[in-house]
């Protein structure tokens, strides 16, 4: 399940890149990675460094994409939870 899933985020970076008409290299050096860590993120593999992916979709203009990423209104633990919370407030 991990493994589908960096390779969907790795094929999405692919997508990015070309809408952007930027080659490998090019998004390397503005993202300040190597190309084979561009390569392995694009690869899906599993060990790139979460601040690497960052620099990568920072390159890219998407970093605010992750804004919402694990914002607790859209988990449903998070949201039970505070409505546990203020009804014991009540």
């Amino acid at each position: 399940m991990v493994k589908a899933a960096l390779e969907r985020l790795g094929q999405r970076l692919i997508v990015a890149r070309k809408l952007r008409e930027m080659t490998q290299e090019q998004l390397a050096a503005f993202a300040d990675v190597s190309p084979s860590t561009l390569r392995s993120l694009e690869d899906g593999a599993d060990g790139v460094s979460m601040g690497n992916f960052l620099k990568v979709m920072q390159g890219l203009q998407l970093l605010d994409q992750l804004e919402h990423l694990l914002d607790p209104k859209d988990d449903p633990e998070a949201v039970a939870f505070a409505e546990r919370q203020l009804g014991r407030r009540r």
